[in-house]
This record gives C-alpha cells, sequence and structure tokens, in this order.
C-alpha cells in the first residue's frame, strides 16, 4: 500500500448513519445521456476536515478548527462530506467515481454558509477512493458500487421523472436526407 492509498484508506469513510441516495445526472455529448448514480455521505474524518479547512482558509475564512498555531476558529460550524459514483449507459463502462469529494460548510456565521466546495482528485486517487468504497460498502452495506448503480439505474428508469434519454425516440429518422440539413424535422 503506498502512501496515497493509506492516507485515503484513513481519511475516506462512509458515514454509517447517512442514507445511501440514489439518483440520475445527465450531460450531452452528441445527445442528452441520463445516467443513474450513487451518491454517499463521508464520515468528516480529521484529513478531510484538514484539507476543508485549508480551502477555505485560502478563500478568507475561518478554518473550523484551529490550525498551524491559530486559536481564530468557528467553533460552531462543522462540514458534511460528499463522493458519488456513476456509469455512463453506453456499452461496457467501468463504474467510476466523481473526479471529487465535495463538502458543504454548515451552521457556520460565515458568509459562505452553505456553500460547497470540492476536494479535486487525481485519476490515482479516484482509483483508491473508488476501491475504499466498494470495500466499505460490501461490508457495511451487504452490496458491490456495482450493486448500488444496478438498483438505481431499476429505480431511474421505473420513475416517473423525465422520459429515459438512453435511447433516440422511434420516429426520429437514422438519416436524415440532405435536402433536410439545416430545417427543423418534426
Amino acid at each position: 500500500m503506498t502512501l496515497t492509498e493509506n492516507f485515503i484508506a484513513d481519511a475516506v469513510h462512509l458515514d454509517a448513519g447517512a442514507e445511501v441516495m440514489y439518483g440520475a445526472d445527465e450531460m450531452f455529448d452528441s445527445y442528452p445521456i441520463r445516467f443513474a448514480t450513487v451518491e454517499f455521505q463521508l464520515t468528516a474524518t480529521d484529513a478531510l476536515v484538514e484539507i476543508a479547512d485549508r480551502i477555505r482558509s485560502e478563500k478568507g475564512y475561518l478554518p473550523m478548527h484551529p490550525r498551524d498555531g491559530s486559536t481564530d476558529c468557528d467553533e460552531d460550524g462543522f462540514y458534511n462530506f460528499y463522493v458519488g459514483i456513476s456509469k455512463l449507459p453506453c456499452g461496457e463502462q467501468e463504474c467510476r467515481i466523481d473526479n471529487s469529494i465535495s463538502f458543504v460548510v454548515v451552521n457556520s456565521d460565515s458568509e459562505d454558509n452553505e456553500d460547497m466546495y470540492e476536494i479535486e482528485l487525481n485519476a490515482y486517487e479516484q482509483e483508491c477512493v473508488y476501491a475504499i468504497l466498494n470495500r466499505q460498502c460490501r461490508r457495511y452495506l451487504g452490496k458491490s458500487c456495482e450493486e448500488l448503480l444496478k438498483e438505481a439505474d431499476e429505480e431511474m428508469q421505473n420513475s416517473d421523472e423525465p422520459p429515459d434519454l438512453f435511447c433516440i425516440p422511434e420516429d426520429v429518422p437514422e438519416e436524415i436526407p440532405d435536402d433536410h440539413i439545416g430545417s427543423v424535422i418534426t
């Protein structure tokens, strides 16, 4: 285990008291794609809180805990940390993790109360966080991240939300005749 893997293993823990949130997201490539997501709340470990404090301090806000010898801090505030996983519906895509851990400032007297920030993750850190989340999901929830995403996808498909954007409607022609280029197809 590398130093980074060890640090992440100590820093990233599913919040046992929080509900796993199924959802959906969408993106636009050459046509809209809607895909399932699973969002986890993480425990506010010392390592994550320290990183969050440093991000906010760089923006001019007081940290939640004394840092670097300073006793000035926002003692009433705290952070909620989140990370999500998703899987694009195209082909045999692998389950992937967000490229950041998000955190929200909660119960703070500062101007950034309820603002969201992100702790960016490089590709290697994403792999490490995903592996740790997958282990913790299996251990605490009895399901892998892949299985949770499958459940989220089923819930999304069965919801009354906007229509499934995975498929192109049947009445759209596969090829558009040249004389229709630039015109609206109804």
